[in-house]
Order: C-alpha cells, then structure tokens, then sequence
C-alpha cells in the first residue's frame, strides 16, 4: 500500500545545511555550513515538542526539540542542520517513519549545541 504526504500539511520553509571544512585566509583550518547543493530549501511540517530552561556555567541555558517532517530525501544525514526562521537546528536522527522512501522525520534540537 502507497501512503503519500499531505501536501497541505508541509507548510513551513525549512534550509537543510551541510558542514563543510576548508582554511580560512590565514591557512587554518576552518568549519562552516553551507546551503545542500540540491534544493536546500524544502517544505515541511514543524512540531515544537519540548523546550527547557536550566542554569549552567552561570547562565540560563536553553534547549528545543523540534520534530520536522519532510518528503524522503535519500541526501539527509544526521551531520547535517535545518535552518528554520534563521534559528539553526542540529538534526539528532532521520528516520523514514514508514520504511517506504515516502517522508522522513528529522529529530531536531537548538539552543546549548547551537547546531554546530
């Protein structure tokens, strides 16, 4: 049986980012992230699932769990992050919910690893 994703559920822009080394222009070694070179922007659906606060190192930190899901993409990794209204999103796990190739779910977090 064929399930395909409710297009009008994928209502949200999302960027899907790669990290990428290189040198800087005094010969150190650098990280940066750049744009996927195929359709790095996509629609997709976002669900806010948990955020806290906590005090660490002298401040309040703070930390969200963001579940996005997308159409199957078979270039998703988890070294990769979602930009998602300029906030970056480290990506936890990708997981193709139905074992199909039809969408993938994108564990995603922010705030204390900041995506990086």
């Amino acid at each position: 049986m064929s399930v395909t994703v409710n297009a009008g559920s994928l209502d949200k822009r999302i960027t899907l980012q790669q990290r990428v080394s290189g040198k800087d222009a005094r010969g150190q070694e650098s990280t940066s992230w750049e744009n996927l070179a195929t359709l790095p922007t996509v629609w997709a659906r976002a669900e806010p699932l948990r955020g806290r606060e906590y005090f660490a190192a002298g401040q309040v930190q703070s930390e969200v769990t963001v579940r996005f899901t997308i159409r199957y993409r078979a270039d998703v990794e988890p070294t990769m992050r979602v930009l998602w209204r300029s906030q970056p999103y480290e990506i936890v796990s990708v997981i193709d919910t139905r074992a199909e190739g039809v969408q993938l779910e994108l564990m995603c977090m922010s705030g204390v690893r900041d995506a990086r």
